[in-house]
């Protein structure tokens, strides 16, 4: 079996020489690149694609004898999965892997916000020294309401954090009628806009969800709310959101994710109440460990037959069936 991974070209997320062939016993081979040929596509049997590696229908009909694709990642935006169903390749992401990163990641943010640590580094730079230099109000997370806008694993795990420093926590979810562990009370996203002080968003990008956050969510909110996005930049219409800076409605926005990566606008880079991290939520040293080798294993058991739950497209043909052999 030959398995191509492809690599992001903004980001390596495979190290130099990490899949050099192992052992002789070993039934696959492994090649790596970050531009695939019209040869390494045709001759792929399962292909694993990272982070900002697009699959569309050109990318697609390149594939001759690929029974199987991986998306290393959580969300599938970036694939075109009709394409690969229209010619018999099973797709797949590999589920929740940094979940509790996110979380952490997402946690920090927030606290940086609500700490005003971003205004009290500024003023001690410039040789200030008073606890009243900050903009805003500072509360104590009892105080706070926090919303969560999808309640997936990394909303969960961000909750537990959250629910355990006492804020007070919402969410909106279509697929989540309740909180198993009572920490977080469900809500409509309407009732959600009008009363967190907090927003966090925790959604996959999808037809339904892209620029889901738009000037009328945007109008809803509480004036000099906190806006952290670690989901994915799509789902914030990046003018409304700067409008909502301009307005006050949004106090502080804390951005792992933009609409334009990875080259967000100047009004986003040089905005004073803006902070902005490279898509980095996801990562720590196990996180992206745990993410490769799920990556590798889901692929294997794709072409060896067996059940996979995260397939997103179970019921796609045969290739045999549909003339691609």
């Amino acid at each position: 079996m030959n398995i191509l991974i492809i690599d992001s070209q903004r980001v390596n997320y495979v190290g130099p020489g990490e899949y050099v062939s192992g052992a002789e016993q070993q039934s696959y081979s492994l090649e790596v690149t970050s531009q695939a040929s019209d040869e390494q596509l045709s001759r792929a049997d399962g292909i694993i694609a990272f982070h900002s590696v697009v699959i569309d229908a050109s990318l697609v009909a390149r594939m001759h004898r690929c029974r199987a694709l991986v998306k290393a990642t959580i969300g599938l935006d970036e694939v075109d999965v009709e394409a690969l169903s229209a010619k018999g390749i099973l797709c797949s992401n590999i589920g929740s892997v940094g979940a509790e990163e996110v979380a952490e990641h997402a946690m920090a943010l927030i606290l940086f916000a609500q700490r005003k640590l971003f205004d009290y580094a500024r003023h001690t730079r410039q040789g200030g020294w008073s606890w009243r230099a900050h903009t805003g109000e500072i509360k104590a997370c009892g105080d706070t309401v926090l919303g969560l806008v999808g309640y997936g694993a990394t909303a969960r795990a961000l909750a537990r954090r959250a629910a355990a420093m006492g804020y007070r926590i919402c969410f909106y979810d279509p697929w989540v009628e309740r909180c198993a562990e009572d920490i977080a009370q469900c809500g409509t996203l309407e009732s959600l806009l009008e009363v967190a002080d907090v927003i966090s968003l925790h959604l996959p990008l999808t037809n339904d969800t892209e620029n889901l956050l738009s000037d009328a969510c945007f109008s809803r909110m509480k004036r000099g709310m906190t806006f952290v996005n670690t989901a994915r930049g799509g789902i914030v219409d990046t003018k409304a959101l700067l409008r909502a800076l301009q307005s006050g409605v949004v106090s502080m926005a804390l951005l792992d994710v933009v609409q334009e990566e990875p080259a967000p606008p100047q009004a986003l880079l040089e905005h004073e109440r803006v902070l902005l991290t490279p898509h980095a939520a996801f990562y720590s040293e196990r996180s992206l460990a745990q993410l490769k080798a799920d990556a590798l294993e889901t692929m294997l058991s794709l072409l060896n037959g067996e059940h996979v739950k995260s397939v997103v497209n179970t019921d796609c043909v045969s290739v045999e069936a549909k003339g691609y052999a």
